[in-house]
């Protein structure tokens, strides 16, 4: 009887972390959409991209320009296009993370009609939630416009 008792307790204590393990990865999940929405409005295109290829320039400064080539999979906001490239500045060194993973990209595009990425919080990897998000609103997703301030 005893055993039974205890194993009672565990799976009682199994299902409750279960279910917390749960409430917060959605949590989680409605956080980062709640982050993509804002994007979404701060940026002037918005994609899901394959990165296929990044160029490291040297600058003057000590900066160095990452220049990013990608596989277009599906444009959200902004022309679309088959193949993009957009440029990333950073401190030199730093490490280039891309892989065959799709991810969404939020850029910028300057007075040239060069896109740039505009910071932390513009990537992001493709989710259930935020999936589902694109596919119910995309076209009112086309049609946000770009808050000033982001892409300056």
């Amino acid at each position: 009887m005893k055993i039974f008792s205890q194993f009672k307790t565990l799976i009682t204590f199994i299902v409750l972390l279960s279910l917390s393990l749960c409430t917060k990865a959605q949590h989680i999940d409605l956080l980062e959409l709640r982050v993509f929405k804002k994007v979404v409005s701060s940026a002037d295109y918005l994609a899901k991209v394959k990165i296929t290829n990044v160029e490291i320039f040297r600058e003057e400064d000590e900066s160095e320009k990452h220049v990013y080539s990608a596989e277009v999979l599906a444009t959200y906001k902004g022309k679309s296009h088959k193949r993009l490239s957009y440029e990333m500045f950073v401190e030199q060194g730093e490490d280039i993370v891309f892989n065959s993973a799709s991810i969404y990209v939020a850029l910028c595009l300057d007075e040239n009609g060069t896109y740039y990425w505009p910071g932390t919080g513009s990537e992001f990897k493709p989710s259930l939630v935020i999936d589902a998000w694109l596919t119910e609103n995309k076209s009112n997703v086309e049609k946000v416009s770009t808050n000033v301030g982001w892409c300056e």
